[in-house]
């Protein structure tokens, strides 16, 4: 998915969000918080941790390109890739 202010705003306007929408709000809020605090985003670390009903693991390091995040719903972990500009399920790119 595509990162925008716009649709984040979108969707914290809703009221019970499904997961998937709440995963996704998860991740663009962590994107938005990248241009937030105007990060270089291939020259930045990342080793946050968002704790709580779904917990996520944001990991890049400094001259990557994409970082990985990992989120444990249910007991059912699952993969995504991330930029500055949006994500990905790791699985769906990997299938291409």
């Amino acid at each position: 998915m595509r990162f925008s202010v716009l649709e984040l705003e979108r969707m914290f306007r809703r009221k019970n969000l499904n997961l998937e929408d709440q995963i996704t709000a998860n991740i663009l809020s962590f994107i938005h918080t990248i241009h937030l605090n105007g990060h270089n985003f291939i020259d930045s670390t990342f080793e946050s941790e968002y704790f709580g009903n779904l917990p996520m693991t944001f990991r890049k390091e400094s001259g990557q390109v994409v970082g990985l995040i990992t989120a444990t719903i249910h007991g059912e972990v699952r993969k995504y890739v991330f930029t500055e500009h949006g994500f990905e399920v790791l699985d769906d790119l990997l299938r291409l």
